[in-house]
Order: structure tokens, then sequence, then C-alpha cells
């Protein structure tokens, strides 16, 4: 998934797909990158136009979409 940049506060960048429904966020602190699922076309781009990224985030994207964080990856030991 392509992401572009963003010029949020707490969002370094983001991308969607739309064929997937999921939403793809880097965050500025520490670099995580999680994955939003199931997250409507129309979500993605009124978040991409609203004035207040930000809060639009807190009260319509987190919370309310199952959520993954995909990167860094925590690898678990073998089992033996």
């Amino acid at each position: 998934m392509v992401r572009t940049k963003m010029m949020l506060p707490e969002i370094s960048s983001a991308g969607y797909d739309a064929l997937c429904a999921v939403l793809e966020l880097e965050f500025l602190q520490g670099g995580e990158v999680w994955r939003f699922y199931d997250v409507p076309e129309q979500v993605w781009y009124e978040w991409r136009r609203t004035k207040e990224p930000a809060a639009y985030f807190h009260t319509h994207i987190a919370g309310r979409y199952e959520a993954g964080k995909i990167f860094p990856v925590k690898i678990l030991p073998a089992a033996e």
C-alpha cells in the first residue's frame, strides 16, 4: 500500500486500499504502523478533507474499527 506524507501532529503518513477497505497509518512517535480494517472509503475521503483531521481521527476512526499494529513486529521465541 502506498502511503502519503501527512502534516499532522500524530501521524507521519497514511494510505488507503479501497479494494480491501484498509486504512494504514504510520505514527510519528515510535514509527509504529497500524492498519484499520473495514473502513469505508467515504471515511477516508472525509478524513482527508476535514479541517480538524486529528479530531476526526479520534472521533470517527480510532476505536471504531478493528485495528492491528503491523510494524514494528514483535518476534516471539520459537516453541520448543
